[in-house]
């Protein structure tokens, strides 16, 4: 019987033994089997970058497109950069780019919000979108820049400069990076002075090429007395400073804040600053994370780490305004001062009115 009973637990240890060898441990399981690790941990050899406009715009499309450029330089990889695909649908574009073995694609315009992630989802392809950290997973990433605080900033500045105590905000539609802004930039007037007005208009829905309705709207809020607009426009924006250049050629006083990029060499005579994207950073650091293995996260530009800045002023601007603009910034780096982050519509317009009392 002893016999019996110890031929039977010598099975049982055998079978254990066999069942433990068929089941792979987590380091023997393929990485494209796991989430954590997938589309990650690979050489990055191509990356595209996907723009709606032209990349000589001076703003928004230009801006990724020489970050990257800057970026390729330094690390090597093969860089093709595709530009005026619009707002439509791009996926002929994705799928092209897919075939062709690209390595990660930037997804450069919040109307790619949705197809890019769904894209990555179905090819395992690394992309990176703006503003939809909700689509941020395997794959995916997502880039939140938090302008909102060197936009405080530029309300400082214009609330301490305006003659006429109006200040104007012009906007080509009003996706999230807009509203940002937009809060940010009435909260810095506020705080400096409450007594400036804030007109605030909307060229259209996604009007970020309409130059001309953008030269109309600038239009009628300098015709309402506002002598320094904040113009949020891509390609609008010329629209914009041909407002104010023929304004000023006509008598008037008036200077333009810009955001994204730099116009200076072009629009000296009325560009006061602007709210300077740097996306460098940020694009280095999700090639190396894809090559370690830890892409699919949100990415934050903001004021302390430098992805967001004022262009240098003008000489002309005092020296006590730049040294109250300075001081608020290290307040923000501090958190002593804390700006508004709302990217919503409904609720932008909700405190820019609560602002306006």
């Amino acid at each position: 019987m002893k016999y019996l009973i110890y031929l039977w637990l010598v099975i049982l240890m055998l079978s254990l033994a066999a069942c433990q060898a068929a089941t792979p441990t987590p380091a023997e399981t393929p990485a494209a089997t796991t989430e954590a690790a997938a589309g990650t941990g690979a050489k990055v050899e191509k990356v595209a970058v996907l723009l709606p406009a032209s990349q000589t715009d001076q703003g928004w499309n230009q801006q990724a497109a020489d970050a990257m450029t800057q970026v390729q330089q330094k690390l090597g990889f093969e860089l093709e950069v595709a530009e005026n695909l619009g707002y439509d649908d791009i996926t002929p574009v994705l799928r092209d780019l897919a075939e062709r073995d690209f390595d990660l694609l930037i997804c450069h315009a919040s109307g790619y919000q949705t197809v890019c992630p769904e894209f990555a989802q179905q090819t395992k392809i690394n992309v990176a979108v703006v503003e939809n950290p909700g689509a941020v997973g395997p794959y995916v990433a997502d880039v939140e820049t938090q302008a909102q605080e060197v936009a405080y900033l530029a309300g400082i500045l214009a609330a301490k400069l305006s003659a006429s105590k109006k200040v104007g905000i012009v906007v080509s539609g009003e996706p999230p990076t807009w509203n940002f802004m937009t809060i940010g930039f009435a909260e810095g007037v506020k705080a400096t002075d409450p007594a400036v007005e804030i007109i605030y208009s909307v060229i259209g829905e996604a009007a970020y090429e309409d130059a001309a309705g953008a030269k109309r709207v600038t239009e009628s809020q300098l015709a309402a007395g506002a002598d320094i607009i904040f113009g949020m426009g891509d390609g609008a924006s010329f629209g914009m400073l041909q407002a104010i250049q023929e304004h000023n050629a006509a008598g008037g006083k008036a200077r333009f804040i810009d955001v994204i990029g730099d116009k200076s060499a072009d629009y000296k005579d009325v560009l006061l600053t602007s709210v300077v994207f740097d996306y460098t950073g940020v694009y280095e650091a999700m090639i190396g994370d894809i090559e370690a293995g830890n892409f699919g996260k949100e990415y934050r530009m903001d004021v302390a780490g430098g992805g967001v800045r004022l262009l240098d002023l003008p000489a002309d601007v005092p020296a006590d305004v730049a040294a109250a603009v300075e001081q608020a910034r290290q307040d923000i780096v501090s958190g002593k001062i804390k700006v508004s982050a709302i990217g919503d519509a409904e609720a932008m317009r909700a405190r820019l009115d609560e602002l306006n009392q």
